[in-house]
């Protein structure tokens, strides 16, 4: 091994290392986690002129700061993403390919690319919405986060039966706006509109909000309005439920591995210890004779 990839590994075990008893890549991840919470912090506090014009020189220190470090981790990632054991079998340039077009290489070029791009001419509207785009450093904490990574496995595993649960929700949604805009146009064309401002109304009722300020006047959107609140109050608590049986199954396979991992060391330690002791027991007997020797 070369002295280069030695170094490409060490970067690789501080940046991406899974193992929790490597104290310097917890100590990266827990320094990263909290920039990363002070950084979002920041962005809000950019937003109140009282707070931030007095104190523009520290933001915008702070901000380069962020910045900096973030660009410098994107960097490594791009460095040692064949080193990824999901990476296995790739080249070189396809685990580089794979890291940069996945979700946390897009989020971790967002997370920078505003900041230098304040640099071209681009046009200040422009660059104010793009600029705004930095809140997606708060999805960077799920990768150094072991309960984030906890509940985006969950989505990810339960997703094709969240996604069933929301497509039935959007059908019943876009169908009940339907039927809302031909039963109460007529009667009040200022809260309902149009098909989109019925969905609208849709939207509030089958999530159980129901702001009161648009209601049904007419028998046939009355009960129209009765069935999606009760819809309402089963369908869109069902994909909770889903997530929740997930997350407690995801729980008891993470317990069941660590008492696996803990029976199989403890069945070497005690493989050990009998190992020791039979030569211990072996150095009290002639070898020749049998005899004890004490």
């Amino acid at each position: 091994m070369t002295g280069y990839q030695k170094f490409e590994r060490a970067l690789y075990y501080i940046v991406d290392e899974k193992d929790e008893s490597n104290r310097l890549s917890k100590s990266f991840n827990y320094f990263l986690m909290v920039l990363i919470t002070l950084s979002v912090g920041e962005m809000a506090l950019e937003t109140d002129d009282s707070i931030f014009l007095p104190y523009m020189w520290y933001f915008t220190v702070f901000d380069i700061f962020t910045v900096m470090v973030f660009s410098v981790e994107y960097i490594i990632r791009i460095m040692t993403a064949h080193l990824d054991p999901e990476n296995a079998g790739k080249t070189r340039w396809q685990s580089i390919r794979s890291y940069m077009f996945s979700f946390a290489g897009i989020v971790d070029l967002v997370s920078i690319l505003p900041f230098y791009l304040t640099f071209t001419k681009i046009d200040l509207r422009v660059l104010r919405m793009i600029r705004l785009m930095r809140f997606l450093r708060v999805f960077k904490i799920t990768r150094y986060n072991n309960s984030m990574k906890l509940v985006v496995d969950v989505i990810k595993d339960k997703s094709s039966e969240i996604g069933v649960i929301m497509g039935l929700i959007i059908i019943i949604m876009i169908i009940s706006s339907f039927i809302m805009f031909y039963a109460e146009h007529d009667a009040q064309p200022d809260q309902f509109p149009n098909v989109l401002g019925c969905l609208w109304w849709a939207v509030v009722t089958m999530t159980t909000i129901g702001y009161g300020d648009v209601y049904p006047v007419t028998m046939v959107g009355k009960i129209v309005g009765s069935t999606m609140a009760l819809l309402g109050i089963g369908l869109v608590a069902m994909p909770t439920g889903i997530i929740s049986a997930g997350f407690l199954e995801k729980v008891n396979e993470r317990k069941e591995k660590k008492l696996a991992e803990n029976k199989k060391s403890d069945g070497k330690t005690e493989e050990a210890e009998q190992g020791a002791t039979s030569d211990d027991d072996k150095k009290h007997f002639c070898p020749y004779c049998g005899h004890r020797l004490d």
